[in-house]
């Protein structure tokens, strides 16, 4: 199984990425990348963070779904929710 990299987000940064939630599917935003250096000896990968913006009616659990980025997809991504704003909620998908 092959890691993915901040690379394999770079091209959905701006645009909505689909989850697969029931009855029905979301979308969210896929805001942008945080990358991390590595530590050596410890890491394989460079470590990276996705953030994602969705409306307010948009409510996910800090859990794994089903993201459809596209090609190579889909994957199994676990996101976290982060404060949300007056007009959106946030979340955050660490990879290390």
């Amino acid at each position: 199984m092959q890691l993915l990299t901040a690379d394999d987000f770079e091209p959905w940064v701006g645009r909505k990425v689909r989850i697969a939630t029931l009855p029905n599917p979301v979308e969210v935003t896929l805001e942008r990348i945080e990358r991390r250096p590595p530590l050596i000896g410890i890491d394989t990968r460079e470590p990276f963070s996705l953030f994602f913006d969705a409306p307010s009616a948009v409510y996910l659990l800090d859990t794994t779904y089903e993201f459809d980025c596209g090609k190579g997809g889909p994957h199994n991504i676990h996101i976290t929710q982060l404060m949300p704003s007056a007009a959106s909620r946030h979340y955050e998908a660490v990879f290390s």
